[in-house]
């Protein structure tokens, strides 16, 4: 018998008691376009590895890694000299991460139609714990339906007594984040420790139908006993710049939806490369292979490509001429950069944790403790919430006109806040205190 943690409105969680996870930040990153470290043009884990110093800098709890060879969902490797190097690197990287406090979770690819069979379930409990084994904290399932089988007929996740079995097997695990990317209806909501939902990376940037998506991932998570998970952006869904409009006004938005996504209780995800406002990059008919999408290497430095990925001058897809000023070491020079308030909403968060100030005069104790959302009433175009009983209250102004902020002390804002005064396409939280 599997037993589910549940939460409900009435249970304030036990903030000493909770896994790691419960709250955790999760920054995405497909391994093969963060880092080169090899100069073959393609991000590895040692090139992971060697940034990891910007990762604990940017204030996230976890990696979510993707990509990795020998996962289901990365490249397959037929030399086992290649495979022992591949896992000589992982171990280096999740015992390098877990010394600058950071987790590792990993996702792990898996065939929906398989695992109705008992010694494909053992099969994959076996695939776990040979990553537990090499430090990894969590598991993201990436279920797929073999052949692509689609229709009426398609299994839609994986049922409730396969999944129970699945989990039931890994009882021991318990410390261990295990979850799964649901979809409406799905049968096993509930067994596993997160419901990973893209439902808000499908969301138009308008107050009502933001408010009306968070509201219906909150109840199905309260109702299932499981915690929710909110993605914003994937491989599978475009960059929020560039959904949100492009340009200036969907970096704006972009940076709004920051602030509601990490006002949000539950686990967040932030995929690499959003922290810096990274539009969408069209997709060129030439790119070959596994890569094809609209997702380019990582820029970390300099004013030509590949801006500090790789040692070659070419990497695995081209990154565009004119991204010199969304770099990492760009960025981290400008106070009013996209990287700047990401980095000042997790150290806050982080504060919150720690039970202190993130900087002279913010008091964030208590600011993130309580999972209740209550909503309040807020002018047609916009949307605010609040924390529980004295948490963090976070304002969205999706509207073309500025509004009154909610009362409260500001904390943190997308935009520069006049008069109380709340502008277009921005958010801001507050402090009841």
């Amino acid at each position: 018998m599997t037993t589910v943690r549940r939460w409900t409105e009435q249970d304030a969680p036990d903030r000493e008691r909770l896994p790691w996870w419960w709250d955790a930040t999760h920054y995405a990153i497909d391994i093969r376009l963060f880092a080169d470290s090899d100069g073959d043009g393609i991000g590895d884990l040692d090139g992971l590895r060697n940034r990891l110093g910007y990762l604990e800098l940017i204030g996230i709890d976890a990696l979510w890694l993707t990509g990795v060879a020998m996962t289901g969902v990365g490249p397959n490797v037929g030399d086992p000299r290649q495979a022992a190097a591949i896992l000589e690197s992982f171990e280096l990287l999740t015992a390098a991460a877990h010394d600058c406090d950071l987790r590792v979770t990993l996702d792990i690819g898996a065939d929906i139609s398989d695992l109705r069979q008992p010694r494909a379930q053992q099969e994959l409990v076996r695939t776990l714990r040979f990553w537990t084994d090499r430090g990894v904290d969590g598991f993201r399932l990436a279920l797929s339906r073999r052949g692509g089988i689609t229709g009426e007929h398609a299994p839609n996740g994986l049922d409730l007594e396969t999944s129970r079995a699945i989990r039931a097997a890994l009882a021991d695990e318990s410390d261990r984040l295990i979850g799964s990317l649901v979809e409406e209806q799905q049968s096993s909501r509930g067994v596993w420790d997160v419901d990973f939902n893209r439902s808000l990376a499908e969301t138009e940037f308008e107050a009502g139908s933001i408010r009306e998506t968070i509201s219906k991932e909150l109840t199905a998570c309260r109702e299932f006993g499981t915690r929710p998970g909110w993605i914003v952006s994937g491989r599978s869904t475009p960059r929020q710049v560039t959904r949100y409009g492009g340009g200036a006004l969907g970096r704006a938005r972009a940076q709004a939806m920051s602030l509601v996504l990490l006002a949000l209780p539950g686990v967040v995800c932030v995929d690499s490369g959003e922290e810096l406002g990274l539009p969408e990059v069209v997709e060129d008919d030439n790119r070959a292979g596994e890569l094809l999408g609209a997702r380019v290497p990582m820029p970390w430095e300099g004013e030509k490509p590949p801006y500090g990925f790789s040692d070659s001058p070419t990497s695995c897809l081209p990154v565009p001429e004119d991204w010199w000023q969304l770099t990492v070491e760009a960025q981290l020079e400008s106070a009013e950069s996209t990287l700047s308030l990401y980095r000042q909403e997790l150290e806050l968060k982080r504060a919150a944790r720690a039970g202190s100030g993130a900087e002279e005069g913010i008091d964030a104790e208590g600011l993130f403790d309580e999972d209740t959302v209550e909503w309040y009433g807020a002018p047609s175009g916009c949307l605010a919430f609040r924390r529980g009983v004295g948490g963090v209250i976070c304002a969205l102004n999706t509207s073309e006109n500025q509004v009154p902020l909610p009362p409260g002390e500001p904390l943190l804002s997308s935009a520069p806040l006049v008069d109380g005064q709340l502008p277009p396409n921005s958010a801001a939280w507050l402090s009841a205190n």
